[in-house]
């Protein structure tokens, strides 16, 4: 057996077949069809985003999004606003206030002053909206009564500020992330 095509046998030659390459126009249809694929992900995914823009106030929307009206929240330094049902479940209530112009603080209801749970509290104004005054109070199971100021941070020694749900601002309206609050 030589080194040269000629020289191999012909049972080792690959038929008429194997020579026949695949047909571009089926190529040309995979990539044309990854490609809408593709353009389809990226119009969802924008549609999600911009669902906010889209729905009439108060409506909940794609992403755990509550979108409130701009009018509809208290004016700078007025008592919070209670936001609860039939807008959201009892359990992701919250209260909203507006501190300073244009900033808006969402503070999550349910409360426990040492953070691990074992202690519920509930959470209320108690007076007008200030980032220096007591303005939020939580009442709880064990007679403890923690205050905080306008922005949520504790003012009582031991107590760990409130949670926070993220809120935003867009023209005349107001989006809060009600999925997870944070602890600042």
């Amino acid at each position: 057996m030589g080194t040269r095509y000629e020289d191999q046998p012909v049972e080792q030659w690959s038929g008429p077949e194997s020579l026949d390459p695949t047909p571009v126009w089926k190529q040309y249809i995979l990539v044309a069809l990854l490609l809408f694929v593709g353009l389809v992900v990226v119009v969802a995914v924008s549609v999600t985003a911009l669902a906010p823009q889209f729905a009439t106030p108060p409506a909940l929307v794609f992403g755990d999004r509550l979108v409130l009206s701009i009018s509809d929240l208290p004016a700078v330094g007025a008592p919070p606003a209670i936001i609860g049902a039939p807008i959201v479940d009892p359990a992701r209530e919250f209260l909203i206030g507006q501190p300073v112009k244009g900033q808006f603080v969402a503070v999550r209801r349910a409360y426990s002053w040492k953070g691990d749970g074992s202690v519920r509290c509930t959470i209320r104004a108690m007076s007008l909206s200030s980032v220096d005054q007591r303005t939020f109070i939580a009442v709880c199971d064990d007679a403890h009564a923690p205050t905080f100021n306008g922005r949520g941070e504790a003012i009582d020694f031991g107590a760990r500020n409130l949670d926070q749900y993220l809120v935003s601002v867009s023209g005349d309206r107001v989006v809060v992330k009600v999925q997870r609050p944070t602890a600042r």
